[in-house]
């Protein structure tokens, strides 16, 4: 189930900064997923981390400019490493927050 939040681009004190986590379902390990993930994270300025899960799926957390948020959501929807094969990607708890809570962005094992 795929929901985005509705919010404006800029607020009064800056952009928005919103947080959502993601489940990305198909085949996507063994194809260096989690790798070009945190590329193009860090390509968009975006914060959080992914990792393999023991299912089969990969799953993260990313926090950033709503607008670069959106652009990382479409590419763990529909684009992917080169090598996967997506079923569907869940991306859930949208939120809007003051600051991120991570520092960078990292691949978890």
């Amino acid at each position: 189930m795929t929901t985005c939040i509705q919010a404006p681009q800029q607020r009064a004190g800056g952009p928005v900064i919103v947080h959502v986590e993601f489940e990305v379902f198909g085949g996507v390990q063994g194809v260096h997923f989690t790798k070009y993930c945190k590329e193009m994270c860090d390509r968009f300025e975006l914060k959080g981390w992914t990792k393999p899960s023991p299912y089969g799926t990969v799953l993260g957390i990313i926090q950033g400019e709503k607008g670069n948020v959106d652009e990382m959501a479409m590419w763990l929807q529909h684009q992917g490493s080169p090598g996967s094969r997506i079923e569907h990607c869940e991306l859930r708890n949208w939120r809007i927050v003051e600051k991120c809570d991570y520092r960078n962005f990292s691949v978890r094992f």
